[in-house]
C-alpha cells in the first residue's frame, strides 16, 4: 500500500508539483520559470494586442504567473544534488523580486 502511495505522489502532476515544492529544480527553473513564462507571457501579450483580452486582466493573469513561479521556484530550490544550484536559484528569484518592486516604485 505504502508502495502505490509513493509511487502515486511521484507522479502527480508537475503542475501540482512545482507549486508544493516538491518537482526537480529543472523542472521548476526551465519549464515552469522559463518554457511556461514564454509561453504565458506570449500568448497574454497578443491576446491583449490584438484586443481579445483586457489589458488590466492581462496584468492580473501575468503577475499571478509570475508569483507562481517565483514561488514554485523558491520551494524546490534545493531538489538538486548540488546544493550551489538551489542558492543560485533563489538569488535570481531574490533579485528579480527586487528589481519587479523598484520598476513597481517607479511606475507610481
Amino acid at each position: 500500500m505504502n508502495a502505490a502511495l509513493n509511487s502515486a505522489k511521484k507522479y502527480r502532476h508537475l503542475i501540482i508539483r512545482h507549486w508544493q515544492g516538491q518537482a526537480r529544480l529543472w523542472q521548476s527553473y526551465w519549464l515552469m520559470g522559463v518554457v511556461g513564462g514564454w509561453l504565458i507571457w506570449t500568448l497574454v501579450l497578443n491576446l491583449v494586442e490584438f484586443g481579445f483580452l483586457p489589458e488590466i486582466l492581462g496584468v492580473i493573469i501575468l503577475a499571478g504567473y509570475s508569483v507562481y513561479s517565483a514561488v514554485g521556484i523558491w520551494r524546490c530550490a534545493f531538489n538538486v544534488d548540488w546544493h550551489i544550484w538551489g542558492y543560485l536559484a533563489r538569488s535570481i528569484i531574490g533579485i528579480s523580486a527586487f528589481y519587479f518592486i523598484i520598476e513597481l516604485m517607479q511606475f507610481s
